[in-house]
């Protein structure tokens, strides 16, 4: 029986087909490694700016909750003198303060009596946008405030009134110093994320 050369000869790979299939491995292993890494970190950004958007949507709804339940009463200041209006609020540099009282402030049971009024401070310190809260409508001197980081990374805390002519970073404005409470507050506040966020609230009418 005649055999071909063709058939007894041996298959395989050479050396030059191994070290070709070898480096397109490793260059398939790394694309991938470069496309797991870049994935990951996309997931990553993409979880901390949702984040950042709850935090500044939550910091929103405190501050709008506690602008529309601000109360017809004028509060007084540590020593006991009645303040210039319902809502004081300045521009201290490049940011506002703002300083009011509101009503529906949570009162837990078993607690015995409180008041369900709360006096809020918002302010803008070291980058942070604070609330400050102090669970009587008048507080003293020893009276202790809640501070509350409500959003991080701030570079800006503006707050404007209306008094139905003009919009002013001071309340009482210097043209009405008896007023007690605006028309209506416009709030702007920028991250590095979000820059120059506003949120406008119309204020009800209130009677003293």
């Amino acid at each position: 029986m005649k055999i071909s050369m063709r058939d007894s000869r041996q298959h395989g790979f050479t050396m030059v087909e191994l070290l070709i299939a070898v480096g397109i491995m490793a260059l398939l292993g790394t694309v991938g490694s470069l496309l797991l890494n870049t994935s990951l970190e996309n997931q990553a950004a993409i979880e901390t700016r949702q984040q950042a958007l709850e935090r500044m949507a939550l910091a929103l709804t405190v501050f709008r909750r506690d602008v529309e339940q601000i109360t017809p009463r004028i509060p007084r200041d540590s020593q006991g003198d009645p303040m210039a209006a319902n809502i004081v609020a300045e521009q201290v540099g490049a940011d506002s303060e703002v300083e009011f009282v509101h009503a529906g402030r949570r009162v837990l049971p078993g607690r015995g009596l409180g008041s369900t009024l709360e006096r809020v401070r918002y302010v803008r310190e070291e980058k942070e946008f604070i609330r400050y809260s102090a669970a009587v409508a008048d507080p003293t001197t020893n009276t202790p405030w809640q501070r509350q980081v409500l959003v991080s990374d701030v570079s800006e805390f503006v707050v404007e009134l209306y008094d139905g002519n003009r919009w002013s970073t001071f309340w009482p404005p210097s043209t009405q110093v008896t007023a007690a409470q605006p028309k209506s507050l416009r709030m702007t506040i920028s991250t590095s994320i979000w820059p120059d966020i506003q949120l406008n609230v119309l204020l009800p009418e209130l009677t003293q």
